[in-house]
């Protein structure tokens, strides 16, 4: 199979992940099935993909032509059978758990097509935990997106030491073709490139916080200040989701079983998800959403000019 012969992708989970990586695809003359447990979480995704699409009108990085092609070529079901039928490559964006991923494989391997490309979009995990699981290690890799994966624009593809050579380079072009740059992952490494550095980022602004060192406002304060940005780390965690952020920091405690600074930031975290706020998503996190305090004009203050040379 060639690059160009991929026309049929399934995205196995419609969470935030599955519904970006998907409009992506379909962005770029690709037909696209969603697949997920329940109806409800497939029409929610369904209304999502259709705003993520009109703001990228709105951004001008895409036509109203363009928009209405894309959401057309898409379909949403529940049925596994259905789902699987003809598919050329699947994206897996299910959460961050061995044994879940392990599950969805093994009951995916039943109905996919023997020539299918297999990818998982795990931000920590390594694809050799459940390559075994997807019945054909030899085709499965990870193929890891960011958000928003319209503009932040690169993709990790990283095999493991059985992922056939010719399925990375095939799925390394396919990366080019919908205008994502791949970045070629030598040997498998949790986090791969941008996610180590964000996640060590993220990690010392949780450690600050849960060791009673500075308040989530003043570290988001001193990173968005210095480094000139709109976001601050715990901004960037109502972004990506608090129960994605829990999952993270639980896999790292799982690695390092003793560390005490982790076993709090768990804490931290699951309190904020046993009450609902998992960020950006529900409305509330670390802060309140559609107008969080960080947008406030007076949340940081930097200089400004007093005259013009």
């Amino acid at each position: 199979m060639k690059a160009e012969d991929i026309k049929n992708i399934l995205i196995v989970g419609s969470g935030t992940m599955g519904k970006h990586i998907g409009l992506q695809c379909a962005l770029f003359d690709c037909d696209v099935v969603f697949y997920d447990i329940e109806a409800e979480l497939l029409e929610k995704a369904r209304v999502h993909i259709g705003k993520i699409a009109a703001r990228l009108v709105r951004q001008g990085f895409v036509t109203e032509e363009q928009a209405k092609k894309a959401l057309e070529s898409m379909s949403f079901t529940t049925d596994t059978s259905q789902a699987c039928k003809g598919t050329a490559l699947v994206s897996e964006s299910v959460p961050e758990s061995v044994a879940l991923k392990q599950k969805v494989w093994k009951q995916l391997d039943e109905y996919l097509p023997a020539d299918a490309i297999l990818t998982t979009n795990t931000s920590t995990l390594l694809p050799s935990q459940f390559a075994d699981a997807s019945g054909r290690p030899d085709r499965f890799l990870a193929w890891h997106f960011h958000l928003p994966s319209f503009t932040a624009n690169v993709v990790d593809v990283m095999p493991h030491a059985g992922t056939d050579p010719e399925v990375t380079q095939t799925l390394m072009e396919f990366s080019r073709r919908i205008q994502q740059t791949p970045i070629f992952i030598k040997n498998e490494f949790p986090h791969y490139v941008y996610n180590r550095m964000f996640t060590a980022l993220l990690s010392a602004a949780e450690e600050l916080v849960v060791n009673d060192v500075a308040g989530v406002y003043d570290v988001d304060r001193a990173w968005m200040t210095i480094m000139n940005v709109p976001l601050g780390p715990f901004g960037m965690m109502d972004s990506l989701g608090l129960d994605t952020t829990l999952h993270v920091t639980r896999e790292s405690l799982n690695l390092d079983p003793e560390n005490e600074t982790l076993k709090k930031s768990v804490q931290f975290l699951q309190e904020k998800c046993d009450k609902g706020e998992l960020g950006m998503k529900t409305g509330k996190g670390f802060y309140t959403y559609p107008n969080p305090e960080y947008a406030s004009p007076d949340f940081i203050h930097r200089p400004k000019p007093i005259h013009k040379k």
